[in-house]
């Protein structure tokens, strides 16, 4: 089992590497010659080979031998970094991620083949179609440097065998980077009765000279140095043979049980940690209800001291699902780097605001979206560099990412500067598909029409759009995050798409309300006042305005849009939103006020439920839907009522 979940460990940080050498990768291909770039791809590679084969992946351990020898001559200065050899390494990476995910194939291995071969034969390094590495000699150290001597202390914990690790593989992949001394300390090893196999009482003392830097000896223990105390000492001494010369003490490596300003935690862990909190949000609601009818002073203080608890908790416990932007939108790089070579075009992708974060479980949700978009902007908005160059354009066509808060929720804005939608080449496409269009529709309902399913304007499919199912996926993630999207498009200008999307899908503050004896809820960061309501002085004739100060605002009348047959009750009051930059108010029968919210998503068997984006249970058990203020809005037309406050506001100037 200790193997198991160690192994499990290699894996997730083995991904994590593969990911940090996207980036330089890309970046290697504009500066061929920045020395850290290659020494970071090298020093992950070096540190998957050295890994792997500790934990008894042998195949990733031979392949990435071979692209760590590349790097390693790159960094000798016997091999330039060509175009070639980056795309060679970014189809490596790859990979390895099928062989960490054991998706290993006959396919693949054919792939790992031609790959090796490749890179042999533009590399000049003579290397196995296997993988598999030749024997290291005193000759092939890899030493790129001066060679300088290092005193290393090991001291592993006992209970390290029983963490999978093994010493050999380590002392073996240490003794590739120079030449290696090592004297292993058998003081702590106890009498035979009280000897326990299982238990690692060795520790070892090595001296290494070594023309490779300090980071990479460092990187051969990453693995172990939560488990081991691990010092790496300089030697002022020149001979490797000498022994008694003094020691220049250096840092220590790191160790992160030491130094735990993070760990990791699986998602499942943390998905039932929310759970569980909105399981005692709901309860303390219940003890709420309660307490307020006892009416006992004492009841009700430890209600509200459980309150504020309960309130801290449950931001604590959200702002850990919340992870930044920056991961998923720099992953979208190399997307369009293969994308830029399939289609002959020159693409840039530019990001900003990724510090913006988001509920893990958003993020995921997103990658589709995002990916999709990407995808139909460098194949049907980007046009080709000679296209470009004649519309007095940059050969380079750019695509943007950003992000930014809009209260509670995020905005996501994907630009390029393309050629723009094409309206009449969106309506043809429409009618040729027999899709119902109102003769009064604008432009921003045409170009909605882009994400109804099986809908395109290109003219034969490819490998990469022309299905008509990348924007379907684009409509149905958003509605499944309560998400709107939002487009504005110029020709020959390029085309922005904005993604509005909640920060959580768990927990919000809510606004709880009646209408008709049912409760509902408004999402608390739309609501910026409630005013009492007098149908006789406040509403102009039919078209639904309250005057609020110097203004007239548009409302909706929520008995009249859910069909409320109570009777209406004596003091009705206007909740008024701010949403999207306008200010709308909704007519409800009670104002009940703040509640912390636990969102359950409605079950597929609900219909015709558009205007909630879900349900929450209360203390006594009860049902209370949560309002989507965007559909509301859309179904009673809004826009009609813009114009009536137009209207009045003329006629009473």
């Amino acid at each position: 089992m200790g193997f198991e979940l160690h192994s499990e460990l290699f894996i997730e940080e083995a991904m994590d590497l593969l990911r940090d050498i996207e980036a330089p990768l890309l970046e290697l291909e504009a500066s061929p010659d920045r020395k850290d770039l290659i020494d970071s791809i090298f020093r992950a590679m070096h540190t998957i080979k050295g890994s792997a084969a500790m934990f008894g992946f042998e195949d990733v351990s031979h392949f990435t031998h071979d692209i760590e020898t590349t790097f390693d001559a790159i960094r000798k200065g016997t091999l330039s970094v060509t175009p070639e050899i980056i795309e060679l390494t970014l189809t490596a990476k790859d990979c390895i991620r099928e062989m960490l995910l054991k998706k290993d194939s006959s396919e693949e291995l054919e792939k790992r083949t031609l790959l090796l071969s490749k890179l042999s034969r533009i590399s000049g390094i003579t290397q196995k179609a296997t993988g598999m590495p030749e024997p290291v000699t005193a000759i092939e150290k890899k030493q790129s440097g001066a060679a300088v001597p290092y005193h290393i202390t090991f001291i592993p914990d006992r209970n390290i065998f029983l963490r999978g690790v093994k010493a050999h593989p380590l002392l073996a992949d240490l003794s590739s980077l120079g030449q290696l001394t090592v004297n292993a300390v058998l003081n702590d090893i106890p009498f035979l009765e009280e000897f326990d196999p299982e238990q690692c009482y060795l520790s070892w003392k090595m001296d290494i000279v070594s023309g490779s830097p300090v980071e990479d000896i460092r990187s051969v223990f990453i693995f172990v140095e939560d488990y081991a105390k691990i010092i790496i000492e300089k030697k002022t001494d020149i001979s490797p043979t000498e022994q008694g010369g003094s020691l220049k003490k250096m840092p220590a490596v790191e160790r992160r049980r030491v130094d735990a300003t993070s760990i990791r935690v699986k998602n499942e862990k943390l998905d039932n940690l929310v759970n569980l909190v909105g399981e005692m949000v709901t309860l303390h609601a219940r003890l709420v209800q309660e307490s307020n009818r006892e009416r006992l002073p004492e009841f009700i203080s430890i209600s509200e001291s459980l309150g504020r608890l309960t309130a801290d908790l449950r931001d604590i416990t959200m702002s850990v699902r919340m992870v930044p932007l920056s991961e998923t939108f720099s992953s979208f790089n190399r997307l369009v780097h293969d994308l830029s070579k399939t289609l002959g075009k020159q693409i840039r992708l530019v990001s900003e605001g990724g510090e913006t974060e988001l509920d893990k479980n958003v993020i995921e949700e997103l990658r589709d979206p995002l990916m999709h978009i990407i995808r139909n902007a460098a194949d049907h908005a980007i046009e080709m560099p000679d296209v470009r160059t004649g519309k007095g354009k940059e050969r380079e066509g750019l695509i943007s990412l950003s992000a930014e808060y809009s209260g509670a929720n995020v905005r996501i804005r994907i630009q390029d500067d393309g050629a723009g939608l094409n309206k009449e080449k969106i309506l043809s496409a429409a009618i040729a598909r027999g899709m119902t269009i109102s003769p009064d529709a604008d432009d921003a309902e045409i170009y909605q029409l882009i994400f109804a399913p099986g809908f395109s304007t290109a003219v034969q499919a490819t490998d990469i759009s022309g299905r008509g199912v990348g924007m379907d996926v684009v409509k149905k993630n958003l509605e499944k995050l309560r998400g709107s999207i939002g487009i504005v498009t110029e020709k020959d200008k390029g085309t922005t798409i904005s993604l509005t999307i909640p920060l959580t899908l768990a927990i919000i503050d809510g606004f709880m309300c009646e209408v008709g004896r049912q409760p509902y809820i408004f999402n608390l960061s739309l609501v910026r006042e409630c005013i009492a309501f007098d149908d006789k002085a406040d509403e102009i004739s039919v078209n639904r305005l309250v005057r609020i100060r110097d203004s007239y605002v548009p409302f909706v009348n929520l008995r009249n849009t859910f069909s409320v047959s109570d009777s209406a009750s004596p003091y009705p009051q206007i909740v008024v939103t701010e949403y999207e930059g306008n200010t709308i108010g909704f007519l409800v029968d009670k104002v009940i006020g703040h509640c912390q919210t636990v969102i359950k998503p409605l079950g597929k068997g609900v219909k015709n439920a558009v205007m909630f984006s879900g349900a929450s249970i209360l203390g006594d058990g009860s049902i209370a839907l949560i309002l989507d203020l965007q559909q509301i809005i859309a179904q009673t037309e809004i826009a009609d009522l813009k114009a009536a406050e137009k209207s009045a506001l003329y006629d009473g100037g």
